[in-house]
């Protein structure tokens, strides 16, 4: 299924969102909740957005190395998962709720280091796409 959370227009998902950068640019294809069976189950619900390799898995603020953007990420894939099938539900399907979480903004030094306080707070917004993608 195509993504349901962002066109595929050779822009990066996070670039947008985090800088304002809409320039064009490889990218990759990010399973939003990944893992095994996730993986399947991110495809089959298109629940993927496009990456530049550095928001990825290369640089500080890369999903695959920084837990607090990847929880915002997954967060706003259930929210638009949840408006775009009401009749399903999002627990019952991947077990997990990243919406209002305690730890939701809680990120180890670890994890932060290197990126700007605010990267995380700035992926609070969702953009809903009409038609299917």
């Amino acid at each position: 299924m195509k993504s349901i959370m962002q066109r595929k227009d050779g822009t990066c998902y996070l670039c947008r969102k985090l800088h304002k950068d809409y320039s064009r640019k490889v990218t990759h294809c990010h399973h939003v909740i990944f893992g095994t069976a996730n993986r399947k189950l991110s495809e089959k619900y298109g629940l993927k957005v496009y990456l530049c390799p550095y928001h990825h898995e290369y640089g500080p603020e890369a999903v695959h190395l920084n837990a607090a953007i990847a929880n915002e990420l997954k967060a706003e894939a259930q929210e638009t998962f949840e408006k775009t099938f009401p009749a399903l539900s999002w627990m019952q399907i991947f077990g997990k709720n990243y919406i209002d979480r305690p730890e939701k903004s809680v990120a180890t030094p670890q994890q932060t280091e290197n990126v700007e306080k605010t990267s995380a707070d700035r992926l609070s917004g969702i953009i809903f796409l009409e038609g299917n993608y």
